[in-house]
Parts: structure tokens; C-alpha cells; sequence
């Protein structure tokens, strides 16, 4: 009886190991699940065409842990690693649509990746890109043979998708090309302008896919606009405000005076509220460019129609002298300039004073430099004339002549910026009411033969 009940206990004990055995989890075997993954839009799912900048959404499940991030392809051999769970994509395609399969897997905390990841087509279209010109920006109705465009291109799919731009002057036989960075053209003559005639810019964009944008025009509708041919060394500019009775015996004045030069070209930048004013600065600066010389001629100054047009001197003069110009500006002053001579930055002029004078009928101004001729206020005589104060690098001209005695530096109202290679004169009067004994036209002949060494 012993022995037997030995026996059965060992049946137990072995029943027991063995049992014991099946439910003990080896040590160095990892039983962790791996993730799973979803999308937002599951797979046989109805997907409409978006544009090639497309959002996607996705999130993971691990039942026994965490997810900690997700790997995403577009080919399922190169693989981006995010823990978001979602990102914009910017789809390349070649044509008008293409689709893309996209796949998605979730990574879990213990470094398991869904071995079966989620994955779905994505039907895209190409959107078309578009451009035109700035606003604000427009053609003047006639130039010089210089023109400047600026435009802004863009793309549905992003403007990062704009390829090249494409412009054609009168004729869209022959196009030109451009980088998609570039927002702005300079043509002239080399470009195809035609000088005296009406000339007209067309403007495309083209996309990473090969799709152009409808083209635009500069003049926009039928209209053209006309390019007129430089005449001579010199432009004269008229920055004499119609209104002003004088108006047409100034520009007459100028004429003779410049008749000994032979031709010349001329820009009325008051007249229509100066339709003939470009209105991208550059393109005044390029217009400059195109003469070796500028004479720039106002009125008085008092109200605003009667100022010039500072704001425009002041941006474009210095880079024209800058690239060897030579100028004669001729002006009043506004009345409420006190003090500020930082409107005039083309000469060297340190402020203009806030005393005012008169220049009754044949009164004769102080000449300083007895190189130039003496000038005799004519009919209607100068009036509000102020004086400047110059830098130390100026040469004086000329002073006007009151009592009782002011401070001199009041009372100097011609310049030039050097005595010897000069660039600038400037004459804070208008020359034209400088006439009465008929020296005004040789003072201005005398600046620009002698001093600018303008010939005919």
C-alpha cells in the first residue's frame, strides 16, 4: 500500500510541473502586439479629385501599449517618420491629374511597426496658375523707349509650383522666358520696342506641370501704348502746372533758350495729372538714363498744384547722376517747407531758410561767380522766394540783394556742387520770371555748355 500511494504522488507532482510549465512565460520573448492604422478615408472609399496640395489624416491603436509615431511613404520603399497625425502634401504631377497611393503604419512604444499598413489612392488635378500686373503699376500712355513691368504670379497648388514666365512685346509669335522667381521686366529697343510707335507687353506663367495660365497685356483690352525716340543730349522736364498763367510763355523760354543745342526731348509730368508719369519710380530712373543731361523746370511753389514734384527728384535724381547725369533744376518753394532741406537730396543743400522775399520788376540779383550773367526779375516777377544753405563743397552763384542786411547764407539762391566738374545747378527761383533784361536763356546755355559740357 505504500508504494502505491508513492506512486500516485508522483502522478500529481509531474501533473502539477507540467501543467505549471504551459502558463510560465519564457524569459527573452517578447509577446507585445504591433500596432494597427487607419486613415481618415478608408480604403474602396469614394474620393473626390483635390488640388495637388492635399491634407491627410491618420491615427494608430496598440492594444497592449502606446503609439508613438507613424511612418508614412509615397512608394512604400521610402519611408518619413512623424508623430503627427496628419501633414499637407505638395503632390508633383506631370499633366492636368495623376493619382497617388499613400501609405501609413504606426510605430508603438516598444519600436513595433504595423506590419500591415494602412493605405489609400488619391485621386489630384491640376490647377492652373495665374498672373497680372501690380496694381498701381500701369504703362504711362507714351514713354521713352524704356519700359518696367511688375507683376505677381500665383498657383492654386501652391506658388511653389510656378515654373517659368513667358513675355512677348507686339507679337506672340516669339516668346521669351523667365524664372518662376522672377516679378518684374525692363525692355527697350534690344527687347523689341519700336521707337514711334504703339508697342504692347503680353505676360504667361507656366506651372511644374506644364500648364499656362490665360495670357494678360499691359496696356490691358486692345489698348497700346506709344514709345516715343529720345531727341538729343538733353530732356527737358515740364513741372509747370498748367493752371499758372505763365505757363505757356515758360515752356516758350525754354524753348529758344535751347534752341542753339538743336534737338531735344521734352516730358510734360504735370499735364492730364500726369498721364505721361511712369508710375514705377525705376522706370523714371531708366527714362533719365537715356540723356546725358536734364534740365527741370517749376513753378514758384505755394499751394500744392503749384509745388514740383520733389518726391520724384529726390528718388531718381541721385541714381542718375550716380550713373554720370548731369541736372539743372530750376524751383520756388512750398511754403511750408521750413527748415527741410531734405527734400533736396540731388545737391548739396543743408536746409532751406524760412525768409521770404519778393523780387519786384527789374530788380537785378547779386551775382557772386562773375562767370554767369546778371539776372533781372521780369514780368510777373519772381515772389516767395527763399534762400538755401548750402554745403561746404557748393559754389555759389548767385545772392539775392535786401536790407537790412541778413545773414547772406539767407539770402543765396543759386548753387552748383562743385566749381570745377560740376554735375548739379540749382536755382531755388523760376528761371523763366529771371528774363527781364533778356540774360536768363545765356545763364542757361552758359550751365550747359560750360559746365556740363553739353554741345549741339
Amino acid at each position: 500500500m505504500r508504494f502505491k500511494n508513492i506512486k500516485y504522488y508522483i502522478i500529481i507532482f509531474i501533473s502539477a510541473a507540467v501543467m505549471y510549465s504551459c502558463t510560465e512565460v519564457p524569459e527573452g520573448v517578447n509577446t507585445n502586439s504591433p500596432p494597427e492604422t487607419f486613415l481618415s478615408l478608408f480604403p474602396d472609399s469614394i474620393i473626390s479629385p483635390h488640388i495637388t496640395r492635399i491634407k491627410i489624416t491618420w491615427w494608430g491603436d496598440d492594444p497592449d501599449g502606446l503609439v508613438a509615431g507613424y511612418r508614412f511613404s509615397f512608394d512604400s520603399t521610402n519611408w518619413t517618420y512623424s508623430e503627427g497625425n496628419d501633414s499637407t502634401f505638395q503632390l508633383v504631377i506631370v499633366g492636368n491629374d495623376s493619382t497617388f497611393r499613400f501609405w501609413v503604419a504606426a510605430v508603438d512604444d516598444k519600436g513595433n511597426i504595423d506590419p500591415t499598413p494602412a493605405t489609400n489612392l488619391y485621386p489630384v488635378f491640376n490647377s492652373p496658375p495665374s498672373v497680372s500686373f501690380n496694381a498701381g503699376t500701369e504703362i504711362p500712355d507714351t514713354s521713352f523707349t524704356v519700359g518696367i513691368f511688375s507683376w505677381t504670379g500665383t498657383d492654386p497648388d501652391g506658388n511653389n509650383s510656378i515654373s517659368k514666365y513667358y513675355w512677348a512685346l507686339n507679337d506672340t509669335s516669339t516668346w521669351n522666358e523667365l524664372p518662376g522667381t522672377a516679378n518684374s521686366l525692363t525692355v527697350r529697343e534690344n527687347s523689341g520696342l519700336i521707337p514711334n510707335s504703339n508697342n504692347k507687353l503680353y505676360l504667361k506663367v507656366k506651372d511644374i506641370a506644364g500648364t499656362f495660365s490665360p495670357v494678360v497685356t499691359m496696356p490691358d483690352s486692345t489698348d497700346t501704348w506709344y514709345v516715343r525716340q529720345p531727341q538729343g543730349s538733353i530732356l527737358l522736364i515740364d513741372d509747370y502746372p498748367a493752371s499758372i498763367l505763365d505757363n505757356a510763355a515758360a515752356a516758350i523760354f525754354y524753348q529758344n533758350a535751347l534752341d542753339t543745342f538743336g534737338v531735344y526731348s521734352r516730358l510734360d509730368i504735370k499735364t492730364s495729372g500726369g498721364a505721361n508719369l511712369p508710375k514705377i519710380v525705376s522706370m523714371f530712373t531708366e527714362t533719365l538714363k537715356l540723356f546725358q543731361c536734364v534740365v527741370w523746370y517749376a513753378n514758384r511753389g505755394n499751394a500744392n498744384i503749384d509745388n514740383a514734384n520733389f518726391d520724384l527728384a529726390q528718388q531718381t535724381l541721385p541714381y542718375y547722376l550716380a550713373a554720370g547725369g548731369k541736372v539743372f533744376f530750376s524751383t520756388g518753394f512750398p511754403n511750408a517747407i521750413e527748415q527741410q532741406g531734405s527734400i533736396i537730396n540731388f545737391a548739396p543743400i543743408d536746409s532751406v531758410t524760412n525768409y521770404q522775399a519778393n523780387l519786384p520788376f527789374q530788380t537785378q540779383i547779386i551775382v557772386v561767380d562773375s562767370n554767369y550773367p546778371l539776372l533781372e526779375a521780369g514780368s510777373p516777377a519772381p515772389d516767395a522766394v527763399r534762400g538755401i544753405r548750402y554745403g561746404n563743397t557748393a559754389s555759389v552763384v548767385y545772392r539775392i540783394p535786401f536790407n537790412p542786411p541778413y545773414d547772406p547764407a539767407q539770402l543765396t539762391v543759386c548753387i552748383k556742387d562743385a566749381a570745377v566738374n560740376t554735375k548739379v545747378v540749382f536755382l531755388s527761383l523760376p528761371l523763366n520770371r529771371m528774363n527781364g533784361n533778356g540774360n536768363a536763356a545765356q545763364f542757361l546755355r552758359r550751365v550747359l555748355g560750360a559746365d556740363f559740357n553739353i554741345h549741339n
